[in-house]
Parts: C-alpha cells; structure tokens; sequence
C-alpha cells in the first residue's frame, strides 16, 4: 500500500481514459493534456452513465436510447469504488417493473435482486438455498434483497425473506451522529484535483462522502453489530465496495485506500 502521487490514480470508473481519468465517483488525478485526448471514449462513458441513470426512473428516456442502441440494456456503471450497478440494477432497486421488462426485452441479464421486486418468489428462494454466501451478497450501492421486493411490492418474497431472517433494511447504514459529526467538513489533497466532502444523510443516519461534482456515496461503519460504539466508527467503507475504506486518522485528517493504493486529505478552513 502506497500513497499516491500527483500524477498517480486510482481507477474507479466503469470506463478510463489513457492517463488515468477516472469516472463515477472515483478518484480523478492531475493529469498532461496529452491524457485529454480521446473524446470519443469520453463521450461513450458519459453515454453509458446517463443510461444507468435513466434507469432508475426516466422510461420514455430510457426508451429512446434503446432506440439508438439496444445493446445498452446490457450496461453498467460504476459509480465509485467498484459499486457497479447495471442498467437493470437500477430500475430493480427503485421498483420500476415497466423498465425491467423493457430491458429485459433488449437483452438485459436478470440478476437475483431483479428476481427479487418481480416476486419470483421460487427463483429467490432456490438461488437463497442453494447458493453458498448467498444471504451476504449486497445490491447496488449495498441495498439489500428485502429493500429490492419492498420497492416491487414483492409480497411473496418479502414473506420469505422475513421467515428467512433476512428482512434487512437500511440498518447497514446506520451510524451514531453525535460520535461522527466531528468528521463533517471539506477536506484537500495535493495529489487530486476535486475536494472531498464529509456530509450526513438525514435518510439513512449515516456520513456520506463526495468527490468533487460527482455523487454523494453512504458511508458504512466498520465493526458489525458494535459499530455504533464511538472507539470504533472511525472506519468506514463506501456503500457498494468491498474493497476500499474511508478512514479518519484524527479530528483534521482522513485517508482513502482502493486499488492498492492510498489518498490521505485534510480538512480545509472554510
């Protein structure tokens, strides 16, 4: 683990240029004007997000891309720190089954949440019960299996879900705000361009870290059943990672590790 450099990066975008620009949350370096060049693959990215977007609500949107290219239902997107969420992914976890089954008719690929908020009650239960880890595995932007047939009105699988124990909601998010509100603030690194805000969701009780203009990510605390004991929610991981951390070293520091290598940020005087 290193830290990185002003001209190093950390890859967190469904789709990079050459010289390390990063979409979707990522962290974007200091790069030469030689690394601006390739517009056409910029522009396919931003396509490919805009779809991933509509996704989640826009049908006449969504649609009219489909239109332009079909092939676009099979999409995903990466919205920072590996937390790709495909195109029929996000219109599963907002309970859109009319885009769901426009997807589905260019070619999207059904995943277990999918099955989920349609109420495929036999596919749920068979995938549960068959599938070793099955029950750990986490959506997009971590919302959970049951979160998924509530937005479908899923009756038949949330029944089998709350049997199952794995009736979760968003309690994986949950963090003690009088112990964390000391980390709120705007903090600066020499080696990135965007400044990096700690702010808090009122709609899920937890912080929320943002890199520049790009969206605003939940943080998880780290520590299980315990983590909201003050000594140890100073470790977080951004919803939808398995891989990085959000670490706050003291009251004016914090430090972001993904990809093997390491970002440490101050806070700025506002």
């Amino acid at each position: 683990m290193h830290e990185t450099s002003r001209r190093g990066f950390i890859a967190a975008g469904s789709v990079s240029l050459a010289g390390g620009v990063a979409f979707a949350g990522g962290l974007v370096q200091k790069q030469s004007e030689q690394d601006r060049t390739d517009s056409r693959v910029r522009a396919d990215a931003e396509r490919v997000r805009a779809f991933v977007g509509a996704c989640h609500a826009r049908i006449e949107t969504v649609r009219e891309m489909l239109g332009e290219d079909p092939d676009l239902a099979k999409s995903a997107w990466d919205w920072g720190f590996g937390d790709y969420e495909t195109a029929i992914g996000a219109c599963s976890h907002t309970g859109r089954q009319d885009i769901i089954e426009l997807l589905l008719m260019h070619g999207a690929r059904p995943t277990i949440f999918t099955l989920a908020t349609l109420d495929k009650h036999a596919a749920v239960r068979g995938f549960i019960e068959s599938m070793p880890g099955a029950r750990a595995i986490e959506g997009p932007h971590s919302i959970s299996l049951y979160r998924h047939a509530q937005a479908g009105g899923a009756s038949r699988v949330m029944r089998y879900l709350e049997k199952s124990g794995l009736n979760q909601g968003a309690e994986i998010f949950e963090t003690d705000q009088a112990a964390t509100e000391r980390y709120l603030g705007v903090y600066g690194s020499e080696a990135l361009d965007q400044r990096i805000a700690i702010d808090w969701s009122a709609r899920f009780g937890c912080l929320t870290l943002k890199i520049g203009d790009e969206s605003a990510r939940n943080l998880i605390p780290m520590g299980g059943a315990d983590s909201r004991v003050e000594e140890l929610i100073s470790v977080f991981r951004p919803a939808g990672s398995r891989g990085a951390s959000v670490s706050f070293t003291d009251q004016d520091w914090l430090e972001i590790r993904y990809a093997g290598q390491t970002v440490r940020a101050k806070r700025m005087d506002e």
